[in-house]
């Protein structure tokens, strides 16, 4: 009699777990600030900090995700404004596997190993072939940086509050290129959180700028920024002790290649 009861009994008490969870109340909706912020507010905020940032140098842990798998790599990035970066792909002790220049319409790639030199379409081929994707570094530059890319070409149209994310959200337009963003604002901070880029209804991508961190000195900085492309995959990269606008070498986007024997 008691085997008998077992089973019935089980059932009963999945079907009430189940069925409570399924009555869940939805999350709270976050109220907004008392004092609500206007979108010329933003605007200034936004353009006082990418006057703010003037170049980056910094240890970073990078994690590509794509269809084709899954890479973790440690670089060294240097960012010069919103048009060069560097990046250092270094070994397990620390010595230098690959370095990458991207600056303006000039991207170069150096394999240390077999002290090789590609250039443009090259670079592109070289990354499809590792990674499964492209990475078109000018294009997210300022994005590494912390910063809206083109900012100044953009026309704010308004401001609303999301009560889901509990930040702000900006509208604005890129009328030269056609395309749509929204960026999400902190409420306290006037930092940007969040960008969604889209064009003719097509998402381009996704980022998200965390863990934002004060050094005496030097603007707040994201730790941890992440760009989300469909079809392309996911690109987190986790700062360890950046230095902004700490000057970085003359020479920073120049290759000083040996001579061939």
């Amino acid at each position: 009699m008691k085997r008998t009861l077992k089973f019935p009994l089980l059932l009963c008490l999945l079907t009430g777990i189940l069925a409570a969870c399924e009555t869940l109340p939805p999350p709270k909706p976050i109220p907004p600030p008392t004092q609500a912020v206007t979108l010329d507010e933003i605007s200034q905020s936004l353009t006082a900090r990418q006057d703010a940032i003037r170049n980056v140098r910094s240890l970073v842990k990078t994690a590509i995700k794509t269809k084709k798998g899954n890479h973790s790599l440690k670089q060294v990035l240097l960012m010069e404004g919103d048009t060069a970066l560097r990046l250092d792909t270094l070994s397990v002790f620390n010595q230098t596997l690959a370095v990458l220049i991207s600056e303006g319409d000039r991207i170069l790639l150096y394999d240390t190993d077999s002290n090789r030199l590609y250039r443009g379409a090259e670079v592109w081929d070289i990354m499809t072939r590792t990674f499964g994707t492209v990475f078109d570094f000018r294009e997210y530059v300022s994005v590494l940086s912390g910063k809206i890319p083109r900012l100044a070409e953009l026309t704010l149209q308004d401001v609303r509050w999301n009560s889901k994310t509990g930040t702000y959200d900006v509208s604005t337009v890129d009328p030269r290129r056609n395309e749509q963003l929204n960026i999400g604002v902190d409420p306290k901070t006037l930092l940007p959180v969040r960008l969604v880029k889209w064009k003719d209804r097509q998402l381009l991508y996704v980022v998200l700028w965390e863990d934002y961190q004060e050094t005496p000195g030097q603007p707040p900085f994201p730790h941890v920024i992440t760009v989300q492309r469909p079809l392309r995959g996911e690109v987190v990269i986790k700062f360890k002790n950046p230095l902004i606008n700490q000057g970085l070498p003359e020479d920073a986007f120049q290759l000083n290649l040996p001579t061939r024997d």
